[in-house]
């Protein structure tokens, strides 16, 4: 798993349910990963990830690809809420913890002795 998000398919989001909120939120996604392409905040990881930039841009360009409006509604996947965001990621070390990490950042329990 590692850091970060891993295994899910673009139309299992919830992009919205008009045009326009399904046009902000993949503007929302394209900016995001155009922040991460321009190495923003890449110096608090610690080493140089040596294929990152092409997996961004290979992401943006499915991004940029994708039609929203062909996404299934009600496929069950959605972006987090505040109040889910909060459970799943650890504050001092910015990462998302996903399956079978939810019980405890994997740094944090690392750092504790437990085994991530």
């Amino acid at each position: 798993m590692g850091r970060g998000a891993v295994g899910f398919d673009l139309e299992e989001i919830d992009w919205g349910a008009t045009p326009a909120e399904r046009a902000r939120a993949k503007d929302f996604v394209v900016r995001v990963v155009d922040l991460a392409l321009r190495r923003h905040r890449w110096d608090e990881l610690g080493y140089e990830p040596p294929f990152a930039e092409g997996y961004l841009r290979r992401f943006r360009a499915m991004v940029e690809a994708f039609d929203p409006a062909d996404a299934v509604r009600g496929h069950g996947g959605v972006f987090p809420g505040p109040d889910g965001a909060a459970v799943a990621s650890c504050v001092p070390h910015r990462v998302l913890s996903a399956l079978p990490y939810w019980d405890g950042c994997r740094f944090c329990r690392s750092a504790a002795g437990q085994e991530p």
